[in-house]
């Protein structure tokens, strides 16, 4: 059964978000649906298990990253909800993306969640985490990685001594 420690609540949404990435697989999933058979082969290829039902905190958690990763399932909302700490406004989600593309021009695989560009963002922004970014605070960020992708690309094609 699941971990105790998991709420019956976030064991069912981890269950809902796994079937909506299974429907866009193999469409009807349900228990009598045309792709059920297809979709337990595939989870069991994945998981060791022909049901979502049983799987374990980690494995749910495990699978949905995949899931995500793979575009089958949304990704999670950026940063918080709601004004920062400070009343500033949250950043948009085009600031977000440009951030997130600067970070894979800076050959930073792991997105917003990279520990580089966190430790970017801390000096930019005097910020512990990429999610506590207001949007004043984003733009610097923006700002200062436009810069230094520039500076790469410089050095890269041989234009100059920039600092990588």
């Amino acid at each position: 059964m699941s971990n105790p420690k998991t709420s019956p609540q976030r064991r069912n949404s981890d269950l809902a978000m796994i079937h909506i990435g299974a429907k866009r697989l193999f469409g009807d999933v349900s228990k009598a649906g045309d792709g059920r058979e297809a979709y337990e082969d595939w989870l069991e290829r994945h998981t060791g298990k022909r049901s979502a039902g049983k799987l374990t905190t980690g494995q749910r958690i495990d699978l949905i990253k995949m899931m995500r990763k793979d575009g089958l399932i949304p990704d999670r909302s950026i940063g918080g909800k709601g004004p920062t700490a400070n009343g500033e406004e949250r950043p948009t989600s085009s600031q977000w993306a440009k951030i997130a593309a600067l970070g894979r021009a800076m050959g930073w695989a792991q997105g917003l969640e990279d520990e580089r560009l966190r430790s970017f963002v801390k000096r930019t922004a005097k910020v512990s985490s990429t999610k506590f970014l207001s949007r004043t605070q984003a733009s610097k960020v923006i700002m200062g990685l436009e810069v230094w992708v520039a500076e790469r690309q410089a050095t890269d094609d041989g234009g100059g001594n920039a600092v990588s």
